[in-house]
């Protein structure tokens, strides 16, 4: 028998974890479910990781930091932000679906590391006021909004497909997410272009 490998153990148990919480959300999910995927067990799940809403927790601000380290706001190319946003975002689908059972389980004010995601936001907020700044977005736009803007016009082509499906085609046609993501920057490059 080989010796036990707790990093990839873990691996497995994150994985089935995502997969679970993705697919069932918070009060759906049933750790055992998760272990038996895992090819594991109950008790190392709760010893890893806690209770299941720290699993969560672990699991969202994990896909979250993927996000992060993928898609960048930069205030050079404020524009091409949300076309980057929709590439991972149409090629990572659970990543919405945990934000979305989030919101559906926990208040506004509670949710799993509040505090470092909004200095995330804050940073990409201030990346808008330097573009801002250098002329390369209106000036007259609140910051806030221009970036709360940007994440939402990616949002529901992914959140609700079915709804995308019936708009403009179906949302795993290759061709309508090349042809819809040229749209979305161009219409964002538009929104925020300097009068």
């Amino acid at each position: 028998m080989p010796p036990y490998d707790r990093a990839q153990t873990t691996r497995r148990i994150f994985e089935a974890a995502a997969t679970e919480f993705a697919a069932e959300g918070i009060a759906g999910a049933r750790v055992d479910r998760i272990a038996q995927n895992a090819d594991s067990n109950k008790a190392l799940i709760y010893s890893y990781f806690g209770n299941k809403e720290q699993l969560f927790a672990t699991v969202l601000q994990s896909r979250l930091t993927d996000l992060a380290n993928a898609v960048a706001l930069d205030p050079d190319r404020v524009g091409d932000y949300v076309g980057e946003l929709f590439d991972f975002m149409t090629s990572n689908p659970d990543v919405l679906r945990l934000v979305q059972h989030e919101a559906s389980h926990f208040p506004v004010t509670e949710v799993p590391h509040r505090e470092p995601r909004k200095a995330h936001y804050d940073e990409k907020v201030e990346a808008v006021r330097a573009a801002q700044a250098a002329g390369m977005v209106d000036a007259t736009l609140d910051a806030d909004f221009v970036v709360m803007n940007l994440i939402s016009l990616v949002s529901w082509f992914v959140a609700a497909p079915q709804i995308t499906d019936m708009v403009v085609g179906d949302p795993n046609d290759p061709d309508l997410r090349r042809r819809y993501r040229a749209h979305l920057v161009e219409m964002a490059s538009r929104m925020i272009t300097p009068r």
